[in-house]
């Protein structure tokens, strides 16, 4: 049995389906983003002693459909991705939109003690409930190469500066809401994820010399830590008429390429929920 404080009950706020292609053999977001969480956990419970294994459950709540958690008593809640844009939250028909960003607001100022993380379009969403802006872009596919800041090697313990992750974006965060910092861009985009520190720990402007991760109140990825190769290439197939297919194509070429998505993202992850 889990000690108590070695579980962490995850609320998933579900944005979209995923294409049928990947759902038959991946399943849905509640199966793509456990099994995030299961084998970035792996390595962390395989150092602890049996009778201190860390655990979780995943509660999938339709967002899309207005459905959210009826109440607070979650240690962690992650926004996923979806194929809608996130800007257009006052156009007829994406009420649902604007709904989550006032949900998102709400949770992170009213519920500081719940862990924050967005996903793509959950990352413009965090932006824009919390003060930032979102707007179209140079579309961005498949494996990529990004570019870690000073605090960004510190926030994912990686000196090396760059952080492998699939892509599949058009819109971005230009502008990054008011005490978030900015940890990770692109070759296309200056914010490629965002953190915000608990403001009871760090209140300043300039982010912190020295910190924990379970400090972290937020993490944000325009990247996708949960998609794998195949999912990928399954997308990219299934998006080849929107995407052209020069852009597809690239990305097929590049699709099996290092993927830090479990090894370095889910583990900061797990490490700002407080296992590590």
């Amino acid at each position: 049995m889990c000690e108590p404080n070695l579980h962490r009950r995850i609320a998933l706020l579900i944005c979209d389906i995923p294409v049928d292609a990947i759902r038959e053999k991946h399943g849905d977001y509640t199966r793509i983003f456990g099994t995030l969480l299961e084998k970035s956990l792996q390595p962390i419970n395989h150092t602890r002693s049996v009778d201190s294994q860390a655990n979780f459950t995943l509660e999938p709540f339709d967002v899309y459909t207005q459905i959210y958690p009826k109440d607070d008593e979650y240690d962690a809640m992650i926004i996923t991705e979806a194929a809608a844009t996130a800007y257009e939250y006052d156009q007829p028909g994406k009420e649902w939109i604007k709904q989550l960003i006032q949900y998102v607001r709400y949770v992170a100022t009213e519920k500081p003690r719940i862990k924050i993380f967005g996903v793509c379009f959950g990352h413009q969403v965090i932006a824009l409930a919390m003060g930032g802006t979102c707007v179209r872009n140079t579309r961005e596919v498949s494996a990529t190469k990004l570019r870690l800041n000073e605090l960004g090697k510190k926030v994912y313990g990686l000196e090396s500066g760059v952080l492998n992750l699939h892509l599949m974006n058009r819109d971005h965060v230009p502008t990054k809401p008011p005490s978030f910092h900015i940890i990770v861009s692109s070759d296309h985009s200056p914010n490629h994820g965002m953190v915000r520190f608990s403001q009871s720990e760090f209140s300043g402007d300039a982010p912190p010399l020295n910190f924990r991760l379970t400090d972290i109140h937020i993490l944000t990825s325009q990247g996708h830590p949960e998609f794998t190769e195949s999912i990928m290439r399954m997308l990219l197939n299934a998006r080849r008429e929107l995407l052209g297919t020069e852009v597809v194509d690239d990305g097929q070429g590049r699709a099996g390429n290092q993927n830090d998505g479990i090894a370095v993202v889910g583990k900061a992850m797990w490490g700002i929920m407080g296992v590590d």
